[in-house]
């Protein structure tokens, strides 16, 4: 298939994509990336445990995680991990087996920075939690072949959506890591925290066991 044509007529940063491909390309981006998941349920939790500025090394790591992941998936790097039922299951199994040692320690939390028991996660920390997540591969794996294959101008395509990838990721991160902040005075108030970090822990086990088994790699 032939390289689509860049239109003189549009902006030259959207390096020929058609301003309906962009609008689709970030409609995808909301979806994926602000709805509840692993990433934003512990940036609820820092905010809500240590405050906004303590969620800001997840969300950096989040962003530098899914872009490097959408990078090497166009350079073909994804397609071998899930080609691969040995790659595909390691990286499975390990990102299972680090969320559901991160939901114990939320859960165990009973109170405001505790950092004995919960500490906020570093940049690298949540960038190998971008790596031994499968479904970041596969979701930078689909957008990769969507929208960075067969681009006439590879390179600047692929900052293009690297950029958009990350940038999303990041502030998806920080609205939750703001929406946890924003209840740190409340849940002083008792046992609520304890209660919090209870019911947190236990939705990010639940999201562990159902990508241990809906997520699982086909083999072959």
């Amino acid at each position: 298939m032939s390289p689509m044509p860049i239109d003189a007529s549009l902006p030259a940063w959207l390096a020929g994509l058609t301003a309906t491909q962009f609008a689709a390309l970030l409609s995808l981006m909301t979806v994926g990336l602000f709805t509840p998941g692993p990433n934003t349920t512990i940036a609820a939790v820092t905010g809500a445990n240590f405050g906004l500025r303590a969620t800001l090394p997840h969300c950096i790591g989040v962003a530098l995680g899914f872009a490097s992941i959408l990078a090497l998936c166009a350079a073909g790097v994804g397609a071998l991990i899930i080609a691969s039922p040995v790659l595909a299951t390691i990286v499975h199994l390990a990102g299972v087996a680090y969320l559901l040692w991160l939901a114990a320690k939320i859960g165990r939390s009973a109170a405001l920075s505790d950092r004995q028991v919960l500490a906020p996660l570093s940049v690298w920390q949540s960038v190998a939690l971008q790596y031994a997540n499968i479904k970041a591969w596969m979701l930078a794996l689909a957008i990769a072949a969507s929208y960075m294959s067969g681009a006439e101008s590879p390179l600047q395509r692929g900052l293009l959506v690297c950029a958009v990838f990350g940038v999303f990721g990041f502030l998806s991160n920080g609205a939750y890591g703001a929406m946890g902040a924003s209840l740190r005075q409340w849940l002083q108030v008792g046992q609520r925290i304890r209660w919090f970090n209870r019911a947190m822990g236990l939705a990010l086990a639940a999201t562990a066991l159902w990508i241990a088994f809906a997520g699982r790699p086909a083999m072959p």
